[in-house]
């Protein structure tokens, strides 16, 4: 790996250009697993909130509802890399 004693324009321009672009990158992906989240809690809201469901699918909801709403213990493990720099 080469090491530099001093930097550039164009390296400290590579660089930002490089932070920035991560910055966005970070940014687009937090948003769309935002809007996804939102969208998964929605759906539950609407799906507990059916009155009368048609027999035929009835079941089904309550099905998806116990395994999505149960309290499982989390498993331990070893976050994703980059999770923690998006904070």
């Amino acid at each position: 790996m080469e090491v530099q004693a001093h930097t550039t324009p164009e390296s400290r321009q590579a660089l930002r250009k490089y932070l920035r672009d991560r910055r966005m990158t970070t940014s687009v992906h937090q948003t769309i697993t935002m809007q996804t989240l939102n969208d998964l809690e929605e759906a539950l809201r609407l799906l507990q909130g059916v009155q009368h469901p048609s027999e035929s699918w009835a079941g089904e909801i309550e099905a998806y509802l116990e395994q999505r709403l149960a309290k499982r213990p989390r498993p331990q493990g070893t976050p994703l890399p980059g999770i923690a720099e998006g904070a």
